[in-house]
């Protein structure tokens, strides 16, 4: 069982803290551009916060050189430039060595990190650490536990390296790492399930609750006293980019509202279906997204009478958790033509910026 400090789950106005750098995405091709984007966990992470109207803070450093209007306002550091990532797509039936990455990622450029000076004061219910580009200090870390009611991870933050003279990114084991230390204070780890072949789930399990998102198959939830696989939502695969961000943005979504572990990652599995659909970061139809509220709303409704101590995280599976699976499913059954209707509009309303795919 994972405990937090406070009443965390039940307030409507619980904040969400995330921590991590935005990027410039530069998706290639047999050599060719298919696109440039806005990057990073915590851009994929407060779309979906956003859009289903939960608070949240975004600490994020970039460069001079970032081309993106955001909702964040980020840290400017005139001296560094913006965090970028180039990705190297397959051609269609290529296969790499190790039979798992469907790409190859490379650090191009590296912003500055972010220190625990650059934390926000107060209080908040969920902490979040997501960074991709090596942003994020064990320092950092322990001061977002100090100030978070419960910390969520991305083990990304915490086990990239990067090869010195090209930037690509390579995963070292978890347990070697300054970071394996802090597991027994933070909520969930969340892990891709190549990723977690660089730790011991087992071991890791009893530290924390890991969260192991397996794409097209859903995910898998670990915790001490047991487990639950989560139920997938099919999807038409266009760019695995970010997925597992939106995945987690989801899934604290669902804690912040009150709904017990597999509930909140039903809703995770959701967003990261909805992501994989569209090339960059997502855009989210408004219809659907007041859908998918009213939906957990009702969830929330439900599960009243569902006694939970206060300040813990709950993980046994509510009664009707099938029936909400098949509730938010049918909230994609929208006009294919609404989210770029939804597009089209904005580019008519915000200002012109370079690339601009926010």
């Amino acid at each position: 069982m994972v405990t937090t400090n406070h009443r965390t789950h039940h307030s409507p106005a619980s904040r969400v803290l995330i921590v991590g750098n935005y990027c410039h995405d530069v998706l290639i091709q047999d050599d060719i551009v298919l696109g440039e984007s806005l990057g990073g966990a915590s851009s994929f992470i407060a779309a979906v916060l956003n859009g289903l109207s939960v608070p949240c803070n975004l600490i994020s450093k970039v460069g001079n050189d970032f081309k993106y209007q955001v909702s964040h306002t980020p840290i400017v550091i005139s001296s560094s430039k913006t965090t970028t990532f180039h990705a190297y797509f397959d051609s269609p039936g290529v296969v790499h060595e190790n039979g798992n990455q469907d790409r190859v990622l490379k650090r191009v450029c590296a912003s500055d990190p972010i220190t625990p000076r650059d934390l926000p004061d107060g209080k908040f219910n969920f902490g979040m650490a997501v960074g991709v580009g090596g942003e994020i200090l064990s320092e950092t870390l322990e001061r977002m536990i100090e100030i978070c009611d419960a910390v969520l991870v991305d083990i990304q933050a915490l086990i990239r390296d990067f090869d010195h003279v090209d930037g690509t990114v390579k995963l070292v084991e978890l347990s070697k790492t300054r970071f394996y230390s802090l597991l027994p204070r933070i909520g969930v780890l969340k892990v891709s399930s190549e990723e977690a072949m660089f730790m011991d789930v087992e071991e890791v399990r009893k530290c924390c609750c890991v969260v192991v998102t397996n794409g097209e198959d859903g995910c898998k939830v670990y915790w001490r006293d047991g487990e639950m696989g989560i139920l997938p939502f099919l999807a038409n695969q266009q760019d695995p980019t970010g997925a597992g961000d939106s995945f987690l943005g989801g899934f604290v979504a669902g804690l912040v509202q009150g709904l017990a572990v597999p509930d909140a990652a039903l809703l995770g599995n959701f967003f990261g279906s909805l992501t994989v659909e569209q090339i960059g970061l997502p855009k989210f139809d408004s219809r659907l997204l007041q859908r998918v509220k009213d939906e957990v709303e009702k969830r929330k409704l439900q599960c009243l009478n569902h006694e939970r101590s206060d300040g813990e995280l709950e993980f046994l599976k509510p009664e009707g958790h099938e029936q909400f699976h098949s509730s938010i499913d049918a909230a994609k059954l929208i006009s294919p033509d609404s989210i770029q209707e939804s597009r089209d509009m904005e580019e008519d309303i915000l200002p012109a910026c370079n690339g601009n795919l926010n």
